[in-house]
């Protein structure tokens, strides 16, 4: 018994597969923009506490480093410039 195959080779089907690709390439993108953009908030927030000269704990550090919500990192961002303790980014 054989197998018709030939829908899968048609230019339907192949222009399908192209949207598909297309598709998942520009969900790749904005995933990986969104994940650098947060990545380079979480450095601003350790660069200015560090500045002002807060330090962290390691569960603090670890919180900041896991947090891919790039509102809540812009949040402690803003909190991170008048902030004079690191209890007060967080809370």
């Amino acid at each position: 018994m054989d197998t018709d195959l030939s829908f899968f080779r048609s230019e339907s089907a192949q222009r399908l597969r192209a949207q598909g690709r297309e598709r998942g390439f520009e969900q790749g993108l904005e995933e990986g923009r969104e994940q650098g953009l947060g990545q380079g908030v979480a450095r601003s927030v350790l660069t200015v506490l560090t500045g002002r000269g807060i330090e962290l704990s390691a569960d603090q550090r670890q919180l900041l480093a896991d947090t891919t919500d790039v509102d809540q990192l812009n949040a402690w961002l803003l909190r991170a410039v008048t902030a004079t303790r690191a209890e007060e980014l967080f809370g």
